[in-house]
């Protein structure tokens, strides 16, 4: 031992170095807590690595020895597999904190700051997408030119708005590819435009809509595939007759026609409407039939034309009727249904004889009603001193689609829930409900087949209408 302090003393004329215990700092009671060094140093020396130091480097206590130094660890501290050191006690918690808490600022919060750091990203991320769709809706207002503006014009026209709301309801669209197909020569026939309620736009339209909230509604302007598929509005449309040249704005007045349909009342009356008052009327208005002029068979071909057209807004309106005319059974607000449903529910709820009495006031309503139509159903009915096969089909068709719709309410959820429980709780209605719906059914079987036997019975007739003899 003597001899390896001696190799490992300063030469002479050295300096020596200062003793731990002078260059050291002061060390806090909480660093003076034992730790499990990595490699054994001679007691003797009295090495003591300062708390800077030791967080810097934990792994080797011999990291910390400068190399000029050249100093050497004692041969009985070599590494001895079989040794067992003794296991020292950790060091508290607190002292670890202190000591984290020591570092420099920089590098405790590096992590964090790395962690973090996405979230400018985010924000500028959100600035980019929002500069992105207004210089796309900049881009779309330069392809305006004259042509758009006609139909900006005629849009404004037949919705009240001013050109300058309009054009604004347009560039809210993402893009303006249906104009340059049906300007183009060999381009689509049709530009549809449908003007009815719907989502504000978010920032894909590129502009920030003032008073919009999340969730409200405001009045849009849809193009083409765009429009949602329930028509509820105005709806606005332009046709070519020709599409071998493109359309400029010198002959889009020629070339391109429109018309209004109004289904704010319903689609088949707005159908209906526009036929019976713009279509029709422009038919018979007609002198120029083209080849039928010269023709002998001319005058009878105008004339199945037009009757065409009439046979057509006779079946608008029976439909319309039909769907007017549906009976819908009582809704039945204080019953939950949904839970009538499983095996378990209808036979708890069919040992409750609370709950089997108020079914049984609800199959009575029901009852009633059914019962009510097949009175109707069966009563003379008054007709016209000039109908015929064709007016009878209308009739047959109406019935046929009400007494329909009532057996597909029977059929339903609701009612059978209604029904299996009675079944259960063997409740003495349900002779008469199956009465009745035997009744209903027959009534509409007979119904159909009314209407299959007049349809065979319409083209022998259709001559007659059309004084074809």
């Amino acid at each position: 031992m003597e001899k390896d302090a001696e190799d490992g003393a300063p030469s002479e004329g050295a300096e020596a170095p200062p003793s731990t215990e002078e260059a050291a700092p002061p060390r806090s009671e909480e660093e003076e807590a034992p730790r499990p060094p990595t490699v054994e140093a001679p007691a003797e020396d009295g090495f003591s690595p300062s708390a800077e130091d030791a967080v810097s480097s934990v792994v080797d206590y011999r990291d910390l020895i400068p190399s000029e130094e050249g100093i050497v660890l004692p041969d009985d501290h070599e590494a001895d597999l079989n040794r067992v050191r003794q296991r020292l006690a950790p060091r508290p918690v607190q002292s670890v904190i202190s000591e984290v808490l020591s570092l420099p600022s920089s590098r405790r919060s590096s992590r964090y700051r790395r962690s973090m750091s996405g979230l400018p990203n985010l924000q500028e991320t959100l600035k980019e997408r929002q500069a992105r769709f207004r210089e796309a809706r900049e881009s779309r207002r330069l392809k305006i030119d004259p042509s758009y503006k006609y139909i900006f014009e005629i849009l404004a026209e037949n919705l009240g708005l001013d050109i300058v709301t309009v054009e604004e309801l347009i560039l809210d669209c993402p893009s303006l590819e249906a104009f340059t197909n049906f300007f183009a020569k060999d381009g689509c026939k049709t530009l549809k435009f449908l003007y009815q309620e719907g989502d504000v736009p978010g920032i894909e339209c590129g502009r920030t809509i003032p008073g919009a909230t999340k969730g409200a509604k405001m009045m849009k302007l849809y193009i083409d595939n765009a429009a949602p598929d329930k028509l509820k509005g105005l709806c606005i449309f332009f046709v070519r007759c020709r599409n071998d040249v493109a359309i400029n704005v010198k002959t889009i007045q020629e070339e391109a026609l429109f018309t209004v349909l109004d289904a704010s009342k319903g689609l088949l009356n707005g159908i209906r409407d526009m036929l019976a008052n713009i279509f029709l009327p422009a038919v018979l208005a007609t002198n120029n039939w083209g080849a039928l002029n010269q023709s002998k068979q001319g005058e009878s071909e105008k004339r199945i034309f037009t009757e065409t057209i009439n046979r057509y807004l006779s079946f608008l309106d029976g439909a319309r009727i039909s769907i007017e005319g549906t009976v819908k059974l009582k809704t039945i607000d204080n019953v939950n249904f949904s839970k009538l449903h499983t095996f378990e529910e209808v036979t708890a709820a069919a040992s409750n004889s609370e709950t089997v009495h108020q079914l049984e006031e609800v199959l009575m309503v029901w009852y009633k009603q059914i019962e009510q139509v097949l009175i109707e159903s069966e009563q003379m009915r008054k007709e016209a001193g000039d109908s015929g096969p064709l007016t009878e089909l209308e009739h047959w068709k109406r019935m046929s689609a009400k007494f329909n719709y009532i057996i597909e309410q029977i059929k339903g959820p609701s009612c059978k829930a209604v029904i299996n429980v009675l079944n259960v709780a063997h409740s003495k209605l349900l002779k008469n409900w199956r009465d009745l719906d035997a009744r209903i059914t027959d009534t509409a079987n007979e119904s159909k087949d009314n209407v299959r036997y007049l349809y065979t019975l319409e083209k022998v007739c259709q001559p007659l209408y059309n004084h074809d003899l």
